[in-house]
């Protein structure tokens, strides 16, 4: 069957309305390669609407600090609806914009624009964006201002935290039922409200025990659980913790963490026996490791009769209770590999940990225990040094970032003998360039170490580590090559664009993704590519987060790993609902082949993590995952792409 598919960012002929695929291709190929955005100059000003779309989205994705704003003021009265919301969500993206963003505020009158400026004024605006929001709770712009406030709360905004902002979403929120009401209890919960009036913990409490909408009882108990104190809190857990829904119970289980006197840990001793859903059980283990000494006989028999997992989470409880743990002996390899991981990340002995992280023959033991040595407050150098020495190239990019932070000229010679090797990738190496330079710029190094320009030479070229390398160049007498942008290969649009679907074959059933080429062409040829490679044939869902996501993608089943290079990242604003499918990050460009899917909405995802595809069957098995669930196979599914 042949099919023509048309779209915003590729389309099969240039009419007016649409993107000629050479433009589209051009205009990606700025994008992906995060040119200056003055790159983009001839398409912002291009007389064909859908090619200054199409670029505006580029010049968001650069984030390009310099140029970006001024490029998108030129933009921002475009007589175009859709340019102005693009450049709106650009904005967003874009820092120092709020004057732009507050000055088109002011100005704009079609709603979908406004709704994009409200929240781009919670991604960049300040105080003075509190009030504004605020009064645009009860327009049409409701939701958008609700994001926008939460955001800016989020940010920790003067103002934005405050009770009597809480009031007004709190107000707004015993409206006619609309998508804004959740929203309205989304920010609530991520505006990070510290302390409140004794009427807003009790519409708070209302809210929690009593709203319809599942969704909203669960952000207005994160929220609640921030600011109720006294006697009264106890009962209202009581009453939450039975509640029919799975997310609101381990919301609940979380407040209880959050705080838990004597009267409250049966309540979670209470949900142990949660024959519905194993994650507000697990939560409930977890909740127990805050109760003290109170609660340690109950977390005794979940370790000792227990699964791995459930082992795994009483341990940690355990320790987190003060109880006395032998720690090294749940490490040894008679041990199921959870216990072990928990085990490692619970330890305090750091000759223990260091053992562990250079002799495990398990990587996700070693990452554990490299991780918790490294997250020390104060991690030894000697350890530092002894890791970046690791055979494991990533534990060794995670101990010279630590050398980074702490710089010491001892740690010259041992960054410059594992450069030597030969055995690091481009994103280790470039780790390893920012540690020299550091090293370097503490000014104590009169005679480099010997054959330091040499182990640099293969990485001279690497454009993200260009001002480091301008560092070192005078102190190793090197001659850096002439800088060159960075560039991408990207293959042809139709290939990209006949991907259409992910059938993923697990543990827990088919799990079928509708991948979205338009939104984000490089990522899903990416993850495409890789699917047909077998790369994740076999891999384990190595992070599940109850009520949140579940995540794969990593051979290491640890979260360290990836396939050996980094895309860039193609934010847009689809919804973070129920099933969005986003490429995982450890910052900003940083995706390879780890990915999530959301298991409930989570709008502070939106805009900061690439999302690419949404679950279209098998969300009853995503709900399913649990730590260590299989994918036997994925298989990507293709169309023919026709166009001219």
């Amino acid at each position: 069957m042949l099919i023509a598919l048309t779209c915003t960012l590729a389309l099969a002929s240039p009419t007016l309305d649409e993107v000629s695929l050479d433009v589209a291709q051009a205009i990606w190929q700025v994008e992906m390669a995060r040119l200056p955005g003055t790159a983009l100059t001839a398409w912002l000003r291009d007389p064909n609407p859908a090619v200054r779309r199409r670029a505006v989205v580029a010049l968001g994705r650069l984030r390009d600090a310099d140029r970006g704003p001024a490029l998108l003021r030129d933009l921002a009265a475009d007589p175009d609806p859709g340019v102005r919301r693009e450049v709106a969500f650009a904005a967003g993206q874009t820092p120092d914009t709020a004057k732009l963003l507050l000055d088109r505020w002011a100005k704009e009158t079609e709603d979908p624009v406004r709704d994009a400026l409200a929240v781009a004024l919670g991604k960049q605006g300040g105080p003075e964006a509190v009030p504004l929001l605020v009064d645009a709770l009860d327009t049409r712009q409701a939701e958008a201002a609700a994001e926008g406030l939460g955001r800016l709360g989020m940010r920790k905004v003067e103002g934005a935290s405050g009770d009597s902002t809480a009031r007004a979403l709190l107000a707004s929120l015993g409206g006619p039922f609309t998508r804004g009401h959740e929203r309205k209890a989304w920010a609530l919960a991520r505006m990070g409200l510290t302390s409140a009036s004794a009427d807003t913990v009790a519409r708070l409490e209302q809210v929690a025990l009593l709203d319809p909408v599942a969704t909203v009882r669960a952000w207005a108990v994160r929220a609640w659980a921030g600011v109720a104190s006294g006697p009264a809190r106890a009962a209202t857990l009581g009453r939450l913790v039975e509640d029919p829904d799975a997310g609101v119970r381990i919301a609940a289980m979380r407040a209880v963490a959050k705080s838990c006197p004597p009267s409250t840990w049966p309540l979670a001793a209470g949900r142990l026996g949660d024959q519905e859903d194993p994650a507000v059980r697990l939560e409930a283990i977890a909740a127990l490791g805050s109760c003290g000494a109170e609660a340690r006989e109950v977390l005794s028999a979940q370790f000792e009769g227990g699964d791995a997992l459930t082992r795994a989470t009483a341990l940690r409880a355990l320790v987190a209770s003060g109880a006395p743990m032998e720690l090294s002996r749940w490490t040894a390899p008679g041990e199921p590999l959870p216990v072990r991981i928990a085990a490692a990340e619970s330890m305090k002995d750091p000759d223990a940990l260091l053992a562990l992280a250079l002799q495990s023959a398990e990587a996700p033991l070693r990452s554990a225990a490299a991780g918790t040595l490294l997250g020390a407050e104060s991690p030894r150098l000697s350890d530092l040094l002894a890791l970046v020495a690791s055979t494991d190239p990533l534990i060794a990019q995670a101990a010279a970032d630590g050398v980074k932070e702490r710089p010491d000229p001892t740690a010259e010679k041992p960054l410059v003998d594992r450069l030597a090797r030969g055995d690091l990738g481009a994103p280790e190496a470039a780790t390893f360039v920012r540690a020299l330079a550091a090293v370097y710029a503490t000014g104590t190094i009169t005679r480099p170490a010997p054959g330091a320009a040499k182990a640099l030479q293969p990485w001279l070229a690497l454009p993200d580590v260009r001002d480091e390398l301008t560092r070192i160049a005078p102190v190793l007498a090197i001659r850096l090559p002439d800088p060159e942008h960075p560039s991408l290969r990207l293959p042809p649009l139709p290939e990209v664009l006949s991907v259409r679907s992910a059938r993923l074959f697990t543990d827990e059933g088919e799990i079928r993704i509708d991948l979205d080429p338009e939104a984000a062409p490089y990522t899903v040829w990416n993850f495409a590519r890789l699917a047909d490679q077998g790369y994740y044939d076999g891999v384990v869902f190595h992070r599940v987060v109850a009520d949140f996501v579940v995540q794969a993608g990593d051979p290491r089943g640890d979260g360290w790993g990836g396939p050996g290079w980094e895309i860039p990242d193609e934010l847009n604003d689809l919804p973070y609902d129920v099933g969005a499918v986003g490429m995982a990050l450890s910052g900003p460009d940083t995706g390879g082949s780890q990915w999530f899917i959301t298991v409930s909405p989570q709008p502070h995802l939106e805009g900061t993590y690439t999302v690419f595809g949404r679950v279209s069957y098998g969300m009853r098995n995503a709900w399913a995952v649990q730590q260590g669930t299989r994918i036997e196979k994925v298989v990507i599914e293709r169309v023919l792409w026709s166009g001219s």
